[in-house]
């Protein structure tokens, strides 16, 4: 997964834009293909940087792997591109295949929009982002042709990426971990993204991605990761209890996406924060969002609740009834004191 250390240690080498208009049936829209990189100073490329690290780091980002069987060239592409170093050539004709590739793709209902790709380090890890924008009405576009070559202009980021209020269309960051793998993360901002299906209708297709893990599966690893370490590391009575009301207050409320950096932040007391999410990456939990599936710990959920004539309150888990016996003028627990919260 990628995590905030590999994001934040992000260098931009080379960034190339296309323009690629839908392409509706019938019609008559090319792409325009850029034949060079765009050249971009230090300022910009730290603004670009925290853009796409924003847009990686949000709601609407998924952790991704590539299919292993697809019909998008973009998983080979970025195989052989971060497999070694290339030439600007090289980039430059990798980023026009894409392009071409997203425009065949892309129908009369899509939104048109500018590709970019950016050859990336990570660490002095090979890295390659693709990202579309938004093609705003108006927009200015500068392209240039210089010694037959034509190239977008630095305004396009000016236009179309620091603008109050753009965000990242839609941009994926594939960070290169070994001789066939990678660290892959994928976003859809244009719109309110709820599911990991969301994602896959378009731009997951493009890409040849799927999110890494089956909801059902991210969400027990999640839920059980959670519980171990609120039982393993949180002391105080109090805020142990808090953290697990709010874990399960989680899972059984109407949202259907799970983010567990927004969990930490909001419910993680701030001396547990680093060492929860720590905790949460050596137990190969993304701190990115999930779609929500509890259908495998629904046992762990829910909770029958027992009150006595005086206003005692017993709360056992339903797979857990039998550690409870209850009699015509007792209720009698089989099971050992872990802590008392007082409230």
């Amino acid at each position: 997964m990628i995590t905030s250390d590999d994001l934040a240690r992000l260098k931009i080498r080379h960034i190339i834009f296309h323009d690629v208009p839908n392409n509706s049936k019938g019609g008559t829209n090319i792409p325009t293909l850029a034949d060079a990189e765009t050249e971009i100073d230090s300022s910009r490329a730290g603004m670009l940087k925290d853009r796409l690290t924003r847009a990686l780091g949000s709601k609407s980002a998924y952790e991704t792997e590539f299919l292993p069987e697809t019909s998008s060239p973009v998983p080979d592409e970025v195989g052989k591109f971060t497999a070694k170093s290339h030439s600007i050539k090289h980039f430059v004709d990798m980023s026009q295949r894409l392009a071409q590739y997203l425009f065949d793709q892309q129908g009369g209902q899509m939104s048109p929009g500018l590709l970019c790709v950016i050859d990336i380090a990570s660490a002095g890890r090979a890295s390659l982002a693709i990202l579309k924008l938004e093609r705003e009405q108006g927009a200015d576009l500068e392209l240039r042709t210089i010694d037959g070559r034509r190239r977008f202009e630095m305004s396009v980021l000016d236009n179309l990426v620091f603008t109050d209020g753009t965000r990242l269309f839609k941009s994926a960051l594939f960070i290169r971990t070994g001789e066939n793998t990678f660290r892959a993360a994928a976003c859809d901002s244009q719109r309110s993204v709820t599911r990991s299906t969301d994602v896959a209708r378009f731009w997951m297709r493009f890409l040849g991605c799927r999110a890494t893990e089956e909801p059902r599966i991210a969400t027990q690893k999640w839920f059980d990761a959670t519980v171990n370490f609120v039982n393993s590391y949180i002391t105080d009575p109090v805020e142990k209890n808090d953290v697990y009301e709010h874990l399960l207050s989680e899972l059984k409320s109407k949202k259907t996406k799970i983010i567990p950096k927004k969990f930490i932040e909001d419910y993680i007391p701030d001396s547990y924060q680093k060492l929860y999410s720590d905790f949460l990456a050596d137990n190969r939990v993304s701190l990115q969002g999930f779609e929500k599936d509890t259908s495998d710990i629904q046992s762990k959920l829910r909770r029958k609740s027992l009150y006595t004539i005086k206003g005692v309150t017993v709360t056992v888990p339903v797979d857990e009834e039998h550690l409870v016996d209850i009699e015509t003028d007792q209720i009698v627990v089989h099971d050992q004191l872990q802590n008392i919260v007082h409230k």
